[in-house]
C-alpha cells in the first residue's frame, strides 16, 4: 500500500471521486469506491450464520483494517492502531460462542451443525489479544480463541486420514472447510510462535486436497463434499465457489507461514500450497464464460454465471500476482480485471452482488449472499493492494 493511501482517511477512500489517485488504475479504483461502500453495508445487513460471520469479518479486516490482514507487512503485532470494525465482528462471534468452543454458533438457541465454520472468525478474535486497547478484555479474547482452537483440534470428528471434519455429526470433507478452519490454525501458530500449528494447517489443506481433487474438463479441480463415514460422495460436482473457498484458504495459510520465523524450514510446504492455488486458478479461469463470470458448476450442476465464486478467485488472483509475480503473471490479473468489471457493473442499487448462487442451495441462483458480498470486498482489497492505491 502506498504512503499516500495510508495518509488518506478511510472515509475518503469510500467517496466516489477520481481526484485521489495519480494513475488511471487508482482513478478507476476510486470511481468504484461508492459501490464498495454499498457492497459492504449490504454484507453487514445479511449476516445470519457462523460461516457468514467469520467470512464477513475477514473481508472487513482486509478492507477497513488492512494493516492487520495477513497480507500486510507485519500483521501479528500491534502497530498502535485500534481495528474497531474488525473487533466489533470478533466480539459478536465471541458473544455467540457455544460451551464447546465454536464461535458464532449460538443462533436462535441452536447450533448450525458445523465443526469448522466457527473458526472462520477465530483469527479476528485472537487479534483482539494484541490490538484491543481495553486491556481488561485481553483474557476474554484469549479464552475465546483458545476454546475454538481446542474444539477443532481435540473435539471435532476426524476422517480416517486424520482430517478435521467440516461437520460435527460425521466425518465429512467440505471444500469450504479449507477456508473456515485452517487459516485460523496457521494464524494462531504465527501469533503464538508455534511451528507445530503451522504444519497442522498445511497438513489439513493437503488432506482435504487428497480427498476432493478430481479430474475436470479444464484440469484437476475440487469436488464439493465427500462423506468419509459412509465412503460416498454427497456432491461430486466441481462447484466453483467450493474451489474459491479452497484457494482462499490455502493462500492464507501460505502467506501466514511465510511471515513467520518458521518459513525457512517450510519452503516446500508454501510451494505446495501455491501450486495447489495455481491449479485451481488455472482450471477455473479456463472455464470463464462470455459474461466474464465463472459457471456455478463445471460438472455435476448448472452452469449459470456466478459472481460469488468469480469474486473469490479474482481476489486470489490479485493477491498472488502481488506477492508472487514471477509465478503468477499478468494473465491472471487480466482475467481478474474482466471478472471485476462484470461483477461491479452487476451490483444492484441495494448494494447486492448479482447474479449469485444461493449459498444454501448450490444449484439455484439466489438474491442475497453474504459470502458473495464478502468475496467482492476481498476482490476490491486485493485490487487496491495490487495497484498500490
Amino acid at each position: 500500500m502506498s504512503t499516500l493511501s495510508r495518509l488518506i482517511p478511510l472515509v475518503a477512500l469510500l467517496l466516489p471521486t477520481r481526484a485521489l489517485g495519480g494513475s488511471s488504475d487508482e482513478a478507476d479504483f476510486q470511481a468504484w469506491s461508492g459501490t464498495a461502500d454499498a457492497v459492504r453495508s449490504a454484507m453487514q445487513a445479511s449476516i445470519r450464520t457462523s460461516w457468514e460471520q467469520g467470512t464477513a469479518a475477514g473481508a472487513i479486516l482486509e478492507w477497513n483494517d488492512a494493516e492487520y490482514s495477513v497480507f500486510a507487512p507485519n500483521p501479528f503485532v500491534s502497530n498502535g492502531q485500534f481495528p474497531l470494525d474488525s473487533l466489533q465482528f470478533a466480539y459478536s462471534a465471541a458473544v455467540r460462542q457455544t460451551p464447546d468452543g465454536r464461535l458464532s454458533q449460538n443462533i436462535n438457541d441452536a447450533l448450525d451443525g458445523a465443526a469448522l465454520d466457527g473458526a472462520s472468525a477465530g483469527s479476528v478474535v485472537l487479534m483482539g489479544t494484541f490490538t484491543d486497547t481495553n486491556t481488561s478484555r485481553i483474557s476474554y479474547w484469549e479464552n475465546a480463541a483458545d476454546a475454538e482452537l481446542n474444539y477443532i483440534l481435540n473435539v471435532a470428528p476426524r476422517t480416517r486420514t486424520g482430517a478435521i471434519s467440516a461437520r460435527d455429526d460425521s466425518a465429512q470433507y467440505w471444500s469450504d472447510g479449507v477456508y473456515m478452519g485452517f487459516p485460523f490454525i496457521a494464524y494462531y501458530g504465527a501469533v503464538k510462535n508455534n511451528g507445530t500449528l503451522l504444519q497442522i494447517a498445511y497438513d489439513q489443506c493437503r488432506l482435504y486436497r487428497d480427498a476432493l481433487l478430481i479430474d475436470g474438463p479444464t484440469g484437476k479441480l475440487w469436488a464439493h463434499i465427500y462423506d468419509d463415514t459412509t465412503s460416498s460422495w454427497i456432491d461430486d460436482g466441481i462447484w466453483a465457489t467450493g474451489n474459491g473457498w479452497a484457494a482462499l484458504g490455502m493462500l492464507r495459510v501460505a502467506v501466514t507461514i511465510q511471515k513467520t520465523p518458521f518459513y525457512s524450514s517450510m519452503t516446500s510446504q508454501v510451494s505446495d500450497l501455491l501450486s495447489w492455488v495455481k491449479e485451481i486458478l488455472d482450471g477455473e479461469f479456463a472455464a470463464l464464460g462470455s459474461d466474464n463470470l465463472l459457471p456455478d458448476y463445471l460438472t455435476g450442476g448448472p452452469n449459470f454465471g456466478d459472481a460469488s465464486s468469480s469474486a473469490a478467485l479474482a481476489s486470489v488472483a490479485y493477491r498472488v500476482a502481488t506477492f508472487y509475480p514471477d509465478q503468477f503473471g499478468s494473465n491472471y490479473t487480466d482475467i481478474a480485471e474482466n471478472i471485476r468489471d462484470a461483477i461491479l457493473n452487476g451490483v444492484t442499487n441495494l448494494g447486492s452482488v448479482s447474479p449469485v448462487v444461493n449459498p444454501l442451495i448450490w444449484n439455484e441462483t439466489g438474491l442475497l449472499s453474504t459470502e458473495a458480498q464478502a468475496f467482492t470486498l476481498m476482490m476490491l482489497s486485493g485490487w487496491r493492494d495490487w495497484i498500490g492505491a
